[in-house]
């Protein structure tokens, strides 16, 4: 993968999450949910065998930002092809589809990894209410 297809594909997965962060805000049933998640997540996007394009994504005080590489401190660590995270976030692919079943490269659709700060299940559970869209 060059180094213009990595920044096609960070800035759409950026635009993808701050889409659906803004789209949930729209409700204000999501409002206590996405001011009060706090996490510091690096995101590995599988898009080649032996490739993982590197993210993270820091949500604190209601502000979400997405930036490239990965934070040394961290509470969650995610590896995902980029695809299969898109389906999930629009609700084709539930949260136990993507741990229990086998992506494009023979790995686990979502593979996560507690941080240096812990394990944190509790942010990893709490994840598809900030990420995933809302059913219509």
């Amino acid at each position: 993968m060059d180094e213009a297809a990595r920044e096609i594909l960070f800035h759409t997965f950026k635009a993808v999450i701050e889409d659906v962060i803004a789209d949930k805000r729209k409700n204000p049933k999501n409002t206590t949910t996405l001011d009060e998640y706090r996490a510091r997540i690096n995101i590995g996007l599988h898009v080649e065998e032996e490739f993982i394009l590197w993210v993270n994504l820091v949500a604190e005080g209601g502000k979400y930002v997405v930036n490239k590489g990965k934070l040394d401190d961290y509470d969650l660590q995610l590896i995902s092809d980029p695809e299969d995270m898109m389906y999930f976030t629009n609700r084709k692919y539930s949260t136990l589809k993507m741990m229990f079943t086998k992506n494009r490269f023979g790995e686990r659709r979502l593979l996560f990894s507690g941080g240096t700060s812990g394990r944190n299940y509790g942010k990893l559970l709490k994840l598809p209410k900030v990420l995933v869209l809302d059913g219509k």
